[in-house]
């Protein structure tokens, strides 16, 4: 037998020039190197034949088998037992292959495909490769589990794959280990990130005021900037839902989502209403045309009740609100005009006396420095027409100019008065209110000292520096009393408190320099402090002398742990009229805990959250969230979920419950790579 060794001698003069000359006009670009312990070559018909252990080389690109031919004028390489194709991130094995290195195309039997990066496995009878990044699998499966008996798999007489698009497939069949569970008569699933049309992995669920769902969705691609998804949802207890979403790029930077869904629901609470709800939603970005830039943030509903109905999470099923606006806006330099329209759906009093404003037009230039003065003048003006179908409708132009000065003593002190006048002017009013105003002064002085900082070696044996600076600021601002009883009342701009203060601030920073054996150097901002401290200064004795003092902390010990804080206390009654109180731990294991605590006397807020992780138990990870109303002594939401996690699938249970009287029990299923089954589909508007 001859060893690998004569390939060299056979290669060597014309005949390895000539398979180097021929590479070079091959499609893939390549030059092609074959090496085996046994190799003969047939000069007519230009075919190499190997046999035992055989390694064929183009580019990343390597064929290792028992026995191969080769033919050097039309690239087609025969290969059989044992065959590889190896590449960085993928492997194609069988036990005989065809394949075309010119074209990139070819047939490999008894198949197995791995793809790295998504750590997918397909194996079929028959694997072939019909482009660069087409495939076809007769009678194969594929999965993101690895092991010969995987924990799931989908299987199908016919599969086509796209890498960097998605996988095909009709009647397609669901195992768990090797017994068949669901069907599905088409399906398709992504096999990185590019786009295709088709059915997507439907959804179920229960639900105690919409009973068991199922959710199917078709998606659509309308073009390389355009996009669109049907939802059909089929709700035991209230109908059947029907969603689109269409998404879109236009230009440069023009982007944006529209959504829309509609439901006849027969109940709601095992009580039957027959009512038609709906919901609409728009967002878009972008510029037009003249450097005008467009924002739309639309959202509407028909119905009290619809997020109340649909809402999954908090900030969704206690909306008060939907609220649609549109802006577009213009900047020359400092100065910038928005228009705005502004609609407001309440969802808790009475929309009839729902104030709108449309539109609300803007005009303001920043703060600018007058030639080389240390004068600087900025400009604000806002024009609103304010509207409602009941109460006082009318217009109303706000002006306000402001004049500055910005001194620096000897460097060490900065003195900044600025002096505003605020005007406004009402008109076309359908309730009798006097337009007439005389307007107010507004005049703020602000004085503050460069940053007082020192440097220090870190303690405990930590090799680095920290640097603690303090900024302390005084701020006097004063707004005279002025009658405006008679003006209506649309917002918190046509009654301007009076002020004449003096607030006391002192800013700490702690910053951290910590330096590793290595070399390298991280920053981090252990400490932040804020106090602050009011003194009013008006005649009346009851206003006079100190009020609120303020403290705002955010501290960060450990990479993995924050803790913040912010209240208010009045010092006259020593009562704490606010309090917030924010605190997390976590680490990479996904154990993590966080709480929250929030007071607001003035409007009764006395509301406290807690989130749970633990990892602990791996491979079951478990979750708890509480939201609690301490003022009512009323549990909002509770919310348990377990999870069990394998390599390629995870199973939640989620259990939640609410405060009015919602429960839900939700099983999801997750596979890798694949996405979810379970839940509610997103086509319900607003979840």
């Amino acid at each position: 037998m001859l060893m690998r060794h004569l390939v060299l001698l056979l290669i060597c003069c014309s005949v390895a020039t000539s398979i180097e000359a021929r590479s070079r006009v091959v499609v893939m670009g390549e030059p092609v190197y074959l090496e085996a312990d046994e190799l003969s070559y047939d000069h007519e018909a230009e075919l190499y034949q190997a046999r035992g252990d055989v390694r064929l080389n183009q580019g990343e690109l390597e064929v290792s088998s028992e026995q191969m031919s080769w033919n050097r004028a039309t690239g087609e390489v025969e290969a059989s037992g044992n065959v590889q194709f190896l590449a960085p991130t993928e492997t194609l094995t069988g036990s005989t292959a065809c394949y075309n290195l010119d074209a990139g195309t070819g047939r490999v039997n008894q198949g197995y495909f791995y793809l790295l990066e998504e750590n997918l496995h397909v194996r079929g009878s028959s694997i072939e490769q019909l482009g660069e990044d087409d495939y076809r699998i007769s009678s194969g499966t594929f999965t993101t589990c690895d092991g010969d008996v995987p924990d799931w798999k989908f299987g199908a007489e016919n599969i086509g794959v796209t890498l960097g698009g998605y996988a095909r497939a009709r009647h397609m069949v669901f195992y768990l280990k090797d017994i068949p569970t669901l069907y599905f008569p088409y399906m398709i699933y992504p096999a990185k990130t590019e786009r295709e049309s088709g059915l997507l992995i439907p959804s179920a669920g229960y639900s105690k005021k919409r009973g068991f769902s199922y959710g199917a969705a078709y998606y659509q691609v309308l073009g390389v900037n355009q996009d669109a998804t049907l939802y059909l949802d089929y709700l035991s207890k209230m109908g059947v839902g029907k969603g689109l979403e269409y998404r879109y790029i236009f230009g440069a930077d023009n982007a944006g989502e529209a959504r829309a869904y509609h439901i006849d629901v027969r109940k709601v609470d095992d009580e039957r209403i027959d009512e038609e709800r709906y919901a609409l939603e728009w967002g878009h970005t972008g510029t037009l045309p003249g450097q005008v830039r467009m924002v739309a943030d639309a959202l509407y509903v028909n119905d009290d009740e619809y997020f109340r109905d649909f809402g999954e999470v908090a900030g969704e099923y206690n909306r008060d609100q939907a609220q649609s606006t549109f802006s577009l806006s213009r900047h020359w330099g400092r100065a910038n005009l928005v228009g705005l329209l502004q609609y407001t759906r309440n969802l808790e009093t009475d929309q009839q006396r729902t104030l709108q404003m449309l539109p609300r037009i803007n005009f303001n230039i920043a703060r600018s420095t007058i030639g080389s003065t240390l004068l600087a003048y900025e400009w604000g003006s806002e024009y609103t027409h304010f509207w409602r179908r009941e109460g006082i409708t009318g217009q109303r132009l706000m002006l306000r100019p402001a004049i500055s000065l910005n001194p620096r003593l000897f460097n060490l002190l900065s003195v900044n008065p600025t002096v505003a006048y605020r005007q406004r002017y009402y008109w076309d009013l359908n309730q009798d209110s006097s337009t007439e105003q005389h307007g107010i002064l507004e005049v703020t002085t602000r004085v503050s000292t460069p940053p007082l900082q020192r440097t220090y070696d870190l303690p405990f044996g930590f090799s680095g520096r920290a640097r603690h600076a303090i900024n302390p600021e005084v701020v006097y601002h004063y707004v005279p009393e002025r009658d405006q009883q008679h003006i209506p009342v649309f917002d918190s701009f046509d009654r301007i408190a009076s002020r004449n203060r003096i607030e006391y601030a002192l800013v700490q920073r702690l910053r951290a320099r910590l330096d590793a054996e290595d070399g390298r150097r991280q920053y981090r901002d252990w400490l932040y402090l804020r106090l602050s401290l009011l003194q009013h200064l008006r005649e009346d004795q009851q206003e006079k002398g100190f009020g609120e003092a303020r403290a705002q902390l955010t501290l960060l010990p450990l990479a993995h742990m924050r803790l913040g804080a912010d209240v208010i206390v009045d010092t006259r009654t020593n009562d704490m009229k606010e309090l917030l109180v924010e605190g997390q731990i976590a680490d990479r294991s996904e154990n993590y805990l966080r709480v929250s605590y929030n007071v607001d006397r003035r409007t009764d807020l006395d509301y406290g959250e807690i989130n749970l992780g633990l990892s602990f138990l791996q491979p079951i990870y478990l979750t708890y969230q509480q939201r609690y109303d301490f003022f009512t002594d009323d549990r909002l939401e509770e919310r348990v979920g377990i999870e069990y996690r394998r390599q390629c699938w995870s199973l939640l249970l989620t259990l939640r419950e609410r405060t009015d009287g919602e429960r839900s029990l939700m099983l999801t299923f997750s596979m890798l790579g694949l996405g979810s089954v379970g839940g509610f589909s997103s086509g319900l508007g607003g979840s």
